[in-house]
């Protein structure tokens, strides 16, 4: 199976034919959600359909906006598999919330740690730096498992989340940057997964042709690395997302 780390799928025009279509197909999805009430809307939608993970989330753009319901967040991580899309948004029409963003994201972090056994899609525009010293401080658990979607930052920061354990998940539009260009080169095979980030990175018409995008992205990666990491992309998926 192939699988898309990290797509809005409850913000897709096609949605209806994508689900039911997907169980059909080998492809599986992380569905990641923005709010606390989206995730329960979306678990309503297509929780049980095969391939398809939902992901609880809390969006860094939405804190402060009167949809960041930490309260039901809280209630509903403990059950919670999947965690996403949480984070940090520090560009100029998100940083008047700098200090709240900080404040919920770390709470979302505790919350993981505290139960353990959590797969976490993370958010960090122009906010990198403040990432990585929350989750050094706060990552103890080693069951949990961290992915920075859309990562920007630079190879130095990639370093130190290697080190912190984090996965990166790589979209199409990250292979069209010299900067995205040379993270990919540097990240292990070990450590990469595939997004979409659809509609917003990518986008597709049918599960046919998410299975393109995917494979391509393999292809193009591999002959950035000028190694085949179709075998490691394999068994990275399998291994975090589990219970397809």
């Amino acid at each position: 199976m192939i699988y898309d780390s990290h797509c809005h799928l409850d913000l897709m025009d096609n949605m209806t034919p994508i689900v039911q279509s997907i169980a059909k197909e080998d492809v599986g999805i992380l569905s990641v959600g923005t709010t606390p009430r989206a995730y329960l809307k979306e678990v309503e939608m297509f929780g049980d359909v095969k391939n398809i993970h939902v992901a609880l989330g809390l969006h860094p753009q939405l804190i402060g906006s009167g949809y960041d319901d930490w309260r039901l967040f809280e209630e509903l991580a403990k059950n919670c598999h999947y965690i996403g899309e949480v984070g940090l948004d520090f560009r100029k029409d998100y940083i008047a919330n700098k200090k709240q963003q900080i404040e919920i994201f770390e709470k979302i972090l505790l919350c993981c740690e505290q139960y353990g056994d959590k797969v976490v899609s993370i958010h960090s525009l122009r906010a990198i730096s403040t990432i990585l010293d929350i989750l050094g401080s706060i990552k103890k658990c080693q069951k949990n498992i961290y992915i920075l979607h859309w990562f920007t930052g630079s190879l130095h920061q990639m370093k130190i989340a290697l080190e912190l354990g984090c996965f990166f998940s790589i979209n199409p539009k990250m292979l069209k940057t010299k900067s995205g260009i040379d993270l990919i080169q540097n990240i292990p095979p070990q450590r990469i997964l595939l997004e979409t980030d659809a509609p917003f990175s990518a986008n597709f018409k049918n599960i046919k042709q998410l299975n393109t995008i995917l494979q391509r992205l393999i292809n193009d990666i591999s002959v950035l690395k000028k190694v085949d990491i179709g075998k490691n992309i394999t068994y990275n998926e399998k291994t975090i997302f589990k219970y397809i």
